[in-house]
């Protein structure tokens, strides 16, 4: 037996002294392949063949579990299922159950008791661009908000002359919009601000609302409600418009604010969709929902080079930043963030050695990394060779998977030889990437003939593109620059929010 330590970044063997993680090696097991295992437990060699005690060999300790490394064990039997159980309904008012389950971070249970006092308000009504305007002036100020790029961002998108560009393209010519009244917004748990943009789309549309914060304690989302709270002081009678809201996954909840909504919106995953949907929403409300999605990238490896031959290093930085701001910025929890990099063109080789040293040599100077990711994206290749390798739609044969690049783990690219739509099973985080080639871009059809896939990240002329969407592909419903695959729209995963969130009184002359 043995044990080994390995360093996080590049897995090499760590010398004694040095903190790492550990692997253990052992020729004892016959029931199972637990010869060699990576563990997710940190450690360190003391010594070999010193220890005081007389005996040879290695001594070590045992620092610890590798900071957010998942709870797991070779007899885990906890079911998928089992995370969504939620108590049986108390037969309790619903004032009680919202003063008893709801932490409000903003509003009140008094003001969504008397959600149907609340009047719908036209699109983009004057006070509510005025205290949006007011919100993005005191985000752009604050000194924790500045800490955040994600939370500038925000108050930037909110700024008084974007609100009006967003006016002047939505504004609506086939009658009054206004708002359908009370929207009841589930944000995801991994986007730290994506609540607030949610929240915004319903004001903007003339809607009261309730929205469900990530459960994660993110210090973003404390910011924004507390620079939302000082902003509404000076807009009292917009108060009950505005409800942020954390409780615990409980259907009981989920019942009252889908009884009582006008519109759901659904942020999440899958699962999360259909375990909402088990909470019936009234005859004459909607629902929008946002499901679990990818996004690719695709670079033109002859406009990089070419521009990278005006533009130098400042160029080469510049475009690195904006794909780190993609991917990094949100450690690809985002559904826009890539996680496919296709490269075309007759320069990729010259291409690709910049664009990713340019990408690496930034993650080492801004990106926080974590030991566990190593060890996960480690973990996600080998099991997507080991399931893909051998496995195609027509039994011709599986995908090759192969590492390439340097050794930090900051930055893992994993080289394909197909693009398949299962690929996308298999996603990581933090800097995870799967890199093919091509000179004929509908090789991608596969891969985007799927309603899970969303954004393409473009660095090329958008016409390239043109063949591959015309060809009847059921995804993709963005194509936007490198650096702007977060960029929030109004036109969301192919909805219209101005159009799903208010209702059209046909014959009534807009203001």
């Amino acid at each position: 037996s043995d044990v080994i330590i390995r360093n996080p970044l590049d897995f090499s063997e760590c010398e004694i002294g040095e903190k790492g993680i550990i692997q253990v090696v052992s020729t004892l097991p016959e029931s199972y392949p637990g010869h060699s295992l990576l563990t997710e437990d940190e450690g360190m060699i003391l010594g070999e063949d010193d220890c005081p005690c007389g005996r040879k060999g290695k001594y070590f300790a045992v620092l610890g579990r590798m900071k957010k490394a998942e709870i797991r064990g070779c007899s885990d039997t906890f079911a998928a299922s089992d995370s969504l159980r939620v108590p049986e309904e108390e037969s309790v008012s619903e004032r009680s159950l919202l003063k008893e389950k709801v932490s409000f971070l903003v509003g009140d249970p008094e003001a969504i008791s008397n959600y149907a006092k609340i009047r719908p308000r036209s699109l983009f009504d004057k006070e509510m661009t005025d205290i949006l305007q007011s919100f993005s002036e005191k985000l752009m100020k604050d000194t924790q908000a500045k800490a955040f790029p994600d939370v500038i961002t925000l108050g930037f998108w909110l700024r008084k002359g974007n609100l009006s560009k967003l006016k002047e393209r939505f504004d609506k010519k086939d009658g009054l919009h206004i708002g359908r009244g009370l929207t009841f917004h589930i944000a995801p748990s991994n986007v730290p601000v994506n609540f607030a943009y949610s929240l915004v789309s319903g004001l903007l549309c003339g809607n009261a609302n309730v929205v469900r914060v990530p459960s994660k304690d993110f210090p973003q989302v404390s910011i924004i409600a507390r620079i939302l709270s000082e902003t509404l002081d000076a807009y009292p009678e917009l108060k009950p418009y505005i409800n942020l809201v954390r409780y615990e996954r409980d259907k009981a909840i989920n019942d009252l604010f889908s009884k009582m909504c006008d519109v759901r919106v659904i942020w999440g995953g899958d699962q999360t969709i259909e375990e909402l949907r088990k909470s019936p929403i009234g005859p004459r409300a909607t629902e929008i929902t946002f499901a679990d999605r990818y996004s690719l990238a695709v670079i033109d490896s002859d406009e990089y080079c070419d521009r990278l031959t005006e533009g130098g290093d400042s160029y080469a930085k510049r475009i690195a930043q904006d794909f780190y701001n993609d991917t990094y910025l949100s450690d690809q929890n985002a559904c826009t963030s890539p996680r496919v990099v296709v490269w075309t063109g007759s320069k990729i080789i010259e291409a690709q050695e910049r664009f990713w040293y340019e990408l690496c040599k930034l993650a080492k100077e801004k990106y926080l990394y974590q030991d566990i990711q190593g060890v996960d994206k480690l973990s996600i290749a080998y099991e997507a060779a080991a399931q893909l390798g051998n496995e195609t739609s027509d039994h011709t044969g599986g995908v090759a998977l192969r590492k390439v690049g340097g050794t930090d783990n900051r930055l893992v690219r994993i080289r394909v030889d197909q693009l398949t739509r299962r690929l996308m099973e298999y996603r990581g985080n933090g800097g995870y990437f799967y890199e093919y080639e091509t000179q004929d871009l509908m090789e991608l059809r596969d891969i985007c003939d799927d309603t899970h896939c969303q954004t393409i990240g473009l660095l090329g002329e958008p016409e390239m593109l043109n063949e591959l969407i015309a060809s009847g592909i059921r995804g993709v419903d963005r194509i936007v620059p490198i650096g702007h695959t977060m960029d929030f729209d109004l036109l969301w995963d192919g909805y219209d929010l101005t159009e799903r969130l208010t209702r059209i009184v046909t014959g009534a002359i807009g203001s």
